[in-house]
């Protein structure tokens, strides 16, 4: 349950009652929490854009280049996700070690159109390229 901020401001009209015994004390807390709790749906920059999108370019042109099974595509992208392998399976109806052995399948293409791809690395050399620090005269 999340703390609402007429919670807060109910707490604080206590006098000198834990946890909120000063005004400035509690304004300290509420910024604290706003801090803490607000930061979620933060834009990225335009060098973390530029790098997302390079990886998403790598990625989506990696899978269509593997000429993986659509079984194979629906485990990886659900792999990817952040899904289990027993949580795959489930979805699919079958076992975990059916839906790993998928996953092993469509890994094994991966690393082979990985290797002949032409764009293999650029979201990393982009990304090591703008975090040098050049030389300031």
């Amino acid at each position: 349950m999340q703390a609402k901020e007429t919670d807060f401001w109910i707490a604080s009209e206590r006098n000198g009652e834990y946890p909120f015994t000063r005004e400035d004390s509690f304004e300290r807390k509420l910024r604290r929490h706003r801090k803490l709790h607000m930061n979620l749906g933060e834009p990225l920059d335009a060098q973390q854009q530029a790098i997302a999108y390079l990886e998403r370019v790598e990625m989506e042109y990696l899978l269509q280049r593997a000429e993986l099974t659509p079984r194979q595509r629906y485990v990886c992208e659900q792999y990817l996700n952040g899904l289990t392998l027993r949580e795959i399976g489930k979805r699919m109806g079958v076992s975990k070690q059916a839906a790993a052995k998928t996953l092993k399948f469509a890994l094994v293409k991966l690393k082979r159109a990985w290797r002949s791809n032409p764009f293999h690395g650029l979201a990393e050399v982009y990304r090591r390229e703008v975090s040098r620090v050049g030389s300031r005269r």
